[in-house]
């Protein structure tokens, strides 16, 4: 924290330079244009913008009644790019130099491809709209933008994190089908999100996430909740951004890369939408989205959906591992003539039973009640456990409320305001496990957090350069409420009662992150941007532990054993305690707060030590960081950019469950992880190349060090692992779309990658064992295995495919589209050793088509058929696997280990849409 009076005077050396050259703003001219279409008919309420190429900066407006726009003042900078966007049409693009031209005649194409049923209005230029190819190109660092034809491919009823594994580097795995359950994302080596097994094996949180431009990834746990974006179909975009970006644009957890999620936004004109689908297993979701259109200076959106449905997954008993999600969702923008004024609103809703993992091989596991033997092989590729052996129902909700403000004090500089407020919650319960037995055979997980925010930044254009600077304020209330237990010990989830045996946790964290950063994209001449930056981060922790308040207690807690030996009876409840500041072996009677209230022991009814899983000692943390980064590209030509940068980052680690910072892990070993990413790369976008038309095209090499690593796995029987290490991540990334006519559309996303730990420790955190083997470390009981490949990162990913529209009279009659997904070999985890291996699993391909026929009528009305084959082929793979301890099946067979526990994979499913719109 010492380090923020360096900033402050940074920032207001650049408070007196903007102040300074206020005066040298250059005096401009007017361009003005018209748009039409094939027949010369004028097109009202298109959307069109206006990039300068020598500052980045673009502006707005839309055309008029007779099609005709204007923008007043343009700085007369060589060369400009406008774009002019409507929907229903192809876009319109062109380089201008206003000093020569100021008048832009644009022809628009009728788009013979079929847009999505949500994506019919055009934006309103002051919302957030998607960005165009030659918004791509202006970007310093590799971004990836999915466009609802991408967005399509992920499925009907998929949710957002389906939605990434069509970006390059992108593994995706989770238990369900839908977006109503959890998923984990891996891009380049890095991950968000979680997903049942699928844990923190390579330190959670390593992936911003946006919505709408306001984070919601949970600054406390790292964790993003995939099933609080369950609807496709309300999102507008997808802008994946690999590595930190520049210092204007980073969030807390920016170390690979970030993902924003752009929903539906306002449009210029009225609109509306409906669609229904129907697939396998029951699965029904119901979707809308409503447009006022622009009405006295003000748009405003409204969407949402529900859905519901069983996995592939069904019992033999029948029981198909229901799942449900809803979302609502809105959006109000008031353009002023010097800015604007967004409210946006989000509450959504997920939940569904995960089932178990299954083994790859018949190891001898056999169902309790129907004694048959549980494994791919024997019981059918698509199984899961009756419900009455074992059912586990997770719900992840989420409520986002913000505001934005963006006003244009003069034609060279904006002030720009974002505040919000989300509340995150998940409920997890696990009512029936005959895998577990003993005394945590239920469970009642209910963590909430809630987080307030406020994000400001000012960037003032100068005629060679563009200072930025600003920062934001996040503080978080988190609390990570959690009981295991068993009915016949005396526990109980609903009402919070502690059992003998079991464990519990209710602590409450505070949690606040700062930063500055101050920016300077100098561009000496046209078409070169060097953009060095500074960052300072700031981190503070605190904690208590409020489980005794929280928790009633069993009379089968209320005994302990004294100083005689003896077990007595307690006027209070006895559990298990310790203070993560001191050293905790046995009685060590330098924590002060092990075992507090008294040594608890087993009782005559069977039951355990019940264990406190926080910690009673109360603490705080600070942790300060500079982020120094450098980011440039060069523009030699209309359709080549090139660029690279290297940026550092950090981040706080993760609070959350029994193994978290103040809890199992002692915070005077808090580091603040490291993430130092470079990368370099080339685009191209060509508007008329021979043969291909319009297409762009873009490929990176990047190499990322992620060190000082926190990373703490939970078994599958509950018990916390901590392990610390340094990763370094290397590959290519590449994509390309193409529109080589107007009714064919091709897309790839290539990327291929090498990953390893150069450091990897279990035993403790990494500062406390040490990076390599040492004595003081193996006396503590580190185990070190530097060197392997970090798990669940294939060493290739792959995915294409085409469109095709066929028309008649002009008009697509049917729209065929077929795209393929591959995923290669990746490194398997093993639970055996809590640490990575050099044991792979198979790569998998699946192969897709969809055909799509759109029926217009009465002019603007449409009504579009669908039907989309998922894994046509119904190939039978694994999405996921590791080596198992033998823990999760232990109650069925608990002297087998070392064999494969696998998710599998989807098989073919069909799903049908209907979809009306105007």
């Amino acid at each position: 924290m010492k380090k923020y009076p360096v900033l402050a005077y940074v920032l207001a050396v650049c408070l007196a330079l903007t102040a300074g050259n206020m005066g040298n703003a250059q005096s401009g001219t007017a361009v003005k244009g018209k748009a039409v279409d094939a027949s010369g008919a004028a097109i009202p309420n298109a959307a069109v913008s206006l990039t300068d190429l020598t500052t980045s900066r673009t502006i707005n407006t839309t055309t008029g009644a007779s099609g005709t726009f204007a923008f007043n003042d343009v700085p007369t900078h060589d060369p400009q790019v406008i774009v002019i966007q409507k929907s229903g049409f192809d876009s319109f693009s062109e380089q201008i130099s206003p000093a020569t031209q100021a008048t832009v005649n644009a022809t628009l194409k009728v788009a013979a491809l079929a847009s999505s049923v949500i994506v019919r209005g055009t934006i309103d230029p002051e919302a957030t709209p998607v960005p165009t190819r030659e918004d791509v190109m202006l970007m310093p660092e590799t971004v990836r933008v999915l466009d609802r034809k991408q967005l399509d491919a992920a499925g009907p009823l998929a949710g957002g994190a389906q939605m990434l594994a069509y970006t390059p580097g992108t593994n995706v795995v989770g238990y369900g089908e839908t977006g109503a359950t959890k998923f984990t994302v891996i891009m380049n080596g890095l991950q968000q999100g979680w997903a049942g097994e699928a844990t923190s094996f390579i330190g959670a949180g390593s992936l911003g996430v946006t919505y709408d431009g306001i984070p919601v990834a949970d600054p406390a746990t790292g964790l993003w909740q995939s099933a609080t974006m369950p609807q496709n179909l309300v999102i507008q975009d997808v802008e994946t951004t690999y590595g930190p970006g520049e210092a204007a644009n980073r969030g807390y957890f920016d170390i690979g890369g970030r993902v924003e999620f752009t929903p539906i936004q306002p449009t210029v004109d009225r609109h509306l939408a409906v669609a229904l689908t129907d697939g396998p297993y029951g699965q029904q979701n119901f979707a809308f989205v409503g447009n006022t259109g622009t009405f006295k200076g003000w748009g405003t959106v409204l969407g949402g959906g529900m859905g519901r449905g069983d996995s592939f997954r069904v019992a033999p008993d029948g029981f198909g591992n229901h799942s449900q999600s809803g979302s609502v969702y809105g959006k109000t923008v008031r353009t002023f003539s010097a800015g604007s004024l967004a409210f946006g609103v989000l509450y959504s809703k997920g939940g569904g039973y995960r089932p178990t993992v299954i083994p790859t091989t018949d190891v001898g596991l056999v169902e309790p009640v129907s004694g048959i033997h549980f494994s791919q092989a024997s019981s059918g590729f698509y199984s899961s456990l009756p419900y009455a052996d074992y059912n586990k129902y997770d719900t992840n909700e989420m409520f986002l409320a913000y505001a934005r403000q963006r006003m244009f004090l003069s034609h060279t500089s904006t002030l720009e305001n974002s505040a919000w407020y989300n509340h995150i919650r998940r409920f997890h319960r696990r009512n029936e496990d005959a895998l577990a037995g003993g005394d945590q055979v239920d469970e009642w997980n209910n963590p909430h957090s809630n987080i307030f925010g406020d994000q400001i930044s000012f960037s003032q254009v100068f005629p060679y350069n563009t200072v930025s600077f600003g920062g934001y304020l996040i503080t978080e209330s988190y609390n990570p409420h959690n009981l295991f237990y068993n009915p016949a010990n005396g526990g109980s989830g609903a009402e919070q009662i502690v059992g003998s045996g079991s464990k519990f946790r209710s602590g409450y964290f505070q949690q606040d992150n700062v930063t500055f950063f101050a920016q300077d994209d100098i561009h000496p001449v046209a078409r070169v941007h060097v953009i060095p930056s500074v960052r300072v981060d700031g981190f503070r922790t605190s904690y208590s532990d409020q489980a005794q308040r929280d928790f009633t207690f069993a009379p089968s807690t209320y005994f302990y054993q004294n100083s005689s030996g003896a077990v007595v009876a307690s006027n209070s409840p006895v559990y298990e305690t310790h203070c993560s500041l001191y050293p905790q072996t046995g009685s060590n009677t330098s924590d002060p707060y092990y075992n507090i209230f008294g040594d608890p022991v087993a009782t005559t009814d069977g039951g355990d030590k019940a264990k406190d899983q926080g910690s009673l000692c109360g603490a705080h943390e600070s942790r300060s960081a500079v982020e120094p980064g450098i980011d440039a590209s060069v523009l030699p030509k209309n359709w080549l950019t090139i660029y690279g940068g290297y940026d550092t980052t950090y981040r706080s680690p993760e609070l959350g469950g029994g193994g978290g910072q103040f809890q199992s892990v002692n915070p005077a070993y808090y580091q603040l992880a490291e993430g130092a990413y470079g990368q370099i790369g080339v685009k191209v976008h060509f508007m008329h190349a021979p043969g291909l038309r319009n297409f762009i095209a873009g490929v990176d090499y990047f190499h990322n060090d992620y060190t000082n690593q926190e990373i703490d796995v939970e078994t599958a029987t509950g018990i916390e692992e901590t392990s610390g290490g340094s990763s370094t991540y290397h590959g290519v990334d590449a994509f390309f779309d193409a529109d080589p006519r107007s009714n064919i559309h091709f897309f790839l996303n290539l990327a291929g990658e090498a990953s390893n730990f150069t450091t990897f420790v279990t035993g403790g955190p990494l500062a406390e064992c040490g990076s390599s083997s040492n004595t003081a470390g193996l006396a503590l009981g580190c185990a070190y295995y530097n060197g392997l490949p970090v798990s669940y990162v294939p060493n290739y990913t792959l995915n294409t495919g085409m469109y095709y529209g066929i028309q008649y009279h002009n008009r697509t009659i049917v729209e065929p589209r077929f795209w393929v997904e591959s995923n290669g070999s990746q490194h398997l985890w093993s639970n055996n050793t809590g640490a990575p291996t050099t044991q792979t699993m198979p790569s998998y391909t699946v192969a897709n088509l969809s055909f799509n026929a759109p029926i217009t009528f009465f002019e603007k009305q449409s009504l579009n058929l669908r039907v989309d084959i998922m894994n046509l082929a119904n190939s039978e793979y694994d999405e996921y696997e590791y080596i198992s301890s033998g823990g999760y099946f232990s109650a069925l067979n608990p002297n087998v280990s070392g064999y494969i526990n696998a998710y599998p994979g989807a098989p073919r499913s069909v799903y049908g849409t209907i979809s009306y719109q105007f």
